[in-house]
C-alpha cells in the first residue's frame, strides 16, 4: 500500500488547507451566530475548481467518491475543511454525495443538465432521506409518499436535516412509492429549486452546534416531479447499499474536527504557559496517537473502495467511522483537561469546535456499528447501511 499522496491529492489537500486557514476559520463564528449556509465558503470551493470532486472525469470532474477512480481525494478536502469549520465540511460532504449520486446513477440527460450546472456555475446538490420518526421506524420506512400519476409523481411529506436545502439547484429527496412495499418502493426524486409545493418550515433549524450546516425541515405539498427528475430505478439505494458509500466522509469530518482541536491546543497551551507541564505533554501525545490511528483506518478504507473490493470496503468503512467518532469524543475530553475553563468562553474558537464536533458525532449509534461488525465476524446476517 502506497502511503504517499498523488500530486492531485496533495494539491487538493494543500489548496483546501489554505482556504480553511485563510477564509473558513475567519468566517466560522459569524456563520455560526447567523445559523445559515456558508455560501461564501462554497463559492470558494467553486472558484478553486473543487465543486466537481466527485464527478467523473468525462464531465470535467476529478473522479472521486466511493465509486470513483480516486475515492480518497474528496475525503482529504472534507478532512481539511473540518479542521477549520466543521459546518462547512458537512456542507461540502453533502454536496459531494449528491453530485456523486447523479454522476453514478443519473441518466445521460440528467448528468448533462445537472452536473453541467455544477461544473459551469457552481450549482450545489444534496441528498436527504431523513424525516421525523425515521430512526424509530427504520432506515427505509419512509412516510413521505410519492403517488404515481401520468408523467411522474405527486409527492407529499416532510424531510428534515436537509443540509443546503435552501441553496441547492436540486434537492435530492427520497420517498416511498404509494402502494409499493419497501425496499422496492424506495425512490429518489430531484426537486428543482423553486418547484411548486416545496417550502421551508420556519424556525426548524436551531441546534446547539453545527449551526452553519443549515439543515431545515422541508414541507412537500403536492409537489409534481416529472419522470425526467426520477433518479435511478426504484429501490437502488437499499439494493446497492448506497448509504454505506457515505460512511467514510463522515469519518473524515470527525478526523478533521479532532485535528482542529489539536491545532488549537498546540498554539494555545504554550501561550497559557503550561507547555512544560507533564500532564499537558501526556495528553497532547495521546491526542496525536488517536488522530493518527483514525486517519490511517480511513485512508485504508478508501484504498479498498479504489480496488472495488465493495463488501470489504463497506465493512471497513464502518470500522473506520466508529474509530473516528470514538476518538473525537476522547480528544474533546483530553483537550478539556489541559485547556482549562478559560478556553471555553461562549464565543471562543475552541467552544465552537467542541459544540460542532459533539453534535456531529451524534449522527451515529456507535454501539450499533460495533454490533454490525460483530455480526459479520460471527457469521450472522448484518446490514452495513444501519446507522441509528
Amino acid at each position: 500500500m502506497d502511503f504517499e499522496f498523488t500530486k492531485q491529492q496533495q494539491d487538493v489537500y494543500d489548496a483546501v488547507g489554505a482556504l480553511g486557514k485563510d477564509k473558513f476559520a475567519k468566517r466560522a463564528r459569524e456563520y455560526d451566530v447567523r445559523a445559515e449556509t456558508p455560501l461564501e465558503n462554497m463559492k470558494d470551493f467553486f472558484d478553486a475548481g473543487l465543486m466537481g470532486m466527485t464527478i467523473s472525469e468525462d464531465m470535467g470532474g476529478m473522479g472521486s467518491g466511493a465509486m470513483g477512480t480516486d475515492p480518497l481525494l474528496y475525503l482529504l478536502a472534507v478532512e481539511q475543511t473540518a479542521r477549520y469549520c466543521l459546518s462547512t465540511s458537512h456542507c461540502i460532504h453533502i454536496h459531494c454525495h449528491g453530485a456523486h449520486l447523479v454522476d453514478q446513477v443519473g441518466t445521460p440527460e440528467q448528468r448533462e443538465r445537472i452536473l453541467g450546472g455544477v461544473m459551469s456555475r457552481g450549482d450545489m446538490l444534496n441528498a436527504t432521506a431523513s424525516e421525523p420518526g425515521r430512526t424509530a421506524r427504520g432506515l427505509y420506512s419512509l412516510v413521505t409518499e410519492a403517488a404515481r400519476v401520468d408523467g411522474g409523481y405527486v409527492v407529499n411529506g416532510k424531510k428534515n436535516y436537509t443540509t443546503l436545502g435552501d441553496a441547492v439547484a436540486y434537492n435530492i429527496l427520497f420517498a416511498g412509492i404509494k402502494g409499493v412495499p419497501m425496499p422496492d418502493g424506495h425512490i429518489g426524486l430531484l426537486f428543482p429549486k423553486g418547484v411548486k409545493g416545496l417550502t421551508i418550515e420556519e424556525g426548524s433549524w436551531n441546534p446547539m452546534g453545527m449551526r452553519a450546516s443549515y439543515s431545515p425541515t422541508l414541507l412537500l405539498d403536492n409537489c409534481m416531479i416529472g419522470d425526467e427528475n426520477v433518479l435511478g430505478t426504484p429501490g437502488f439505494m437499499p439494493r446497492d447499499r448506497w448509504q454505506a458509500r457515505f460512511h467514510l466522509s463522515f469519518a473524515a469530518q470527525y478526523l478533521g474536527g479532532a485535528q482542529g482541536v489539536f491545532d488549537y491546543l498546540a498554539e494555545y497551551i504554550p501561550k497559557r504557559g503550561t507547555a512544560g507541564d507533564s500532564y499537558a505533554q501526556l495528553r497532547m501525545g495521546e491526542i496525536r496517537i488517536g488522530i493518527e490511528s483514525a486517519r490511517w483506518l480511513i485512508y485504508r478504507a478508501a484504498a479498498l473502495w479504489q480496488r472495488k473490493e465493495i463488501a470489504e470496503a463497506e465493512m471497513f468503512s464502518m470500522l473506520a467511522k466508529h474509530r473516528a467518532i470514538e476518538n473525537a469524543v476522547i480528544v474533546m475530553d483530553k483537550a478539556a483537561q489541559i485547556a482549562g475553563s478559560s478556553a471555553f468562553m461562549a464565543d471562543s474558537p475552541l467552544a465552537l469546535k467542541f459544540r460542532d464536533l459533539r453534535i456531529q458525532t451524534l449522527h451515529e449509534n456507535i454501539d450499533k456499528s460495533a454490533a454490525t461488525l460483530g455480526k459479520y465476524h460471527l457469521g450472522q446476517s448484518y446490514d452495513v447501511t444501519a446507522r441509528l
